[in-house]
């Protein structure tokens, strides 16, 4: 389809070159001539037979160049590309494969959350589109740069297929929650100190009472010859109490 393309175009480009050139060269002549030309083909097309067959021509012409702008515009992608062999030989692989062989290895790189793939075969080579989420920590360029480079790796070295022009990377970039984004401007004399987060104070204890011992009473031991005059003391108070009752 290519080399058809290419083939139309150039014949129309020759055509138009010529014609605006005999057009600048002779233009009372060209004038002239497109007027008797079409009065000519008034007078023919006057006989309704010549009239039909024109109108047949022309609906096929025009049948053709849908056509042409049909399979220009639509192309049903391929499903395999074909892989460079030195001894000539003619190997193809399946883009599918192409794809899960880079998600497998990029989605590996720290940093990178989610890679989504697309692989588009032209025949020869291939196209390379990778769809990346990564986390707000990342480095952006230094992750492009390895993930490139890892990419050419594995499609070239290791596939052994072609990559047309660059590999294109569509990057959505993860932002950091809110209050947590890290300060990238100079620091200044002052340092910052971090807020002091207050704890709530725990309960203590309660300390045991401890209750005064009471001191027992000094005990005093009385000797016999005491015991004995206590005794006698009380012998002669009962007698007294009794020498009153009978009187």
């Amino acid at each position: 389809m290519n080399v058809l393309n290419r083939i139309i175009m150039v014949l129309i480009i020759l055509f138009l070159v010529v014609a605006v050139g005999t057009v600048l060269l002779t233009p009372f002549n060209s004038v002239s001539v497109t007027r008797l030309n079409l009065d000519y083909m008034e007078t023919i097309l006057s006989d309704a037979q010549v009239l039909m067959i024109f109108r047949a021509a022309g609906a096929g012409v025009l049948l053709i160049l849908l056509l042409l702008l049909w399979f220009e515009l639509w192309r049903p992608r391929r499903k395999t590309v074909r892989i460079k062999t030195q001894s000539g030989g003619n190997a193809q692989l399946d883009v599918q494969s192409v794809a899960q062989s880079l998600e497998y290895r990029i989605d590996e790189l720290p940093g990178v959350r989610q890679v989504r793939p697309r692989i588009i075969s032209r025949g020869r080579d291939v196209e390379v589109v990778l769809d990346l989420d990564t986390s707000p920590s990342v480095n952006i360029p230094a992750l492009t740069e390895q993930i490139v480079k890892l990419t050419n790796d594995i499609v070239e070295g290791q596939l052994g297929l072609k990559i047309r022009s660059k590999v294109r990377l569509n990057i959505r970039h993860e932002p950091y929650p809110r209050g947590t984004m890290p300060s990238t401007g100079p620091l200044g004399k002052e340092s910052v100190v971090p807020p002091v987060i207050e704890r709530p104070a725990t309960p203590k204890a309660a300390e045991p009472v401890i209750a005064p011992v009471s001191e027992p009473a000094p005990t005093t031991t009385a000797t016999p010859a005491e015991a004995g005059t206590a005794s006698q003391e009380e012998a002669k108070q009962e007698k007294g109490a009794t020498s009153d009752n009978q009187l």
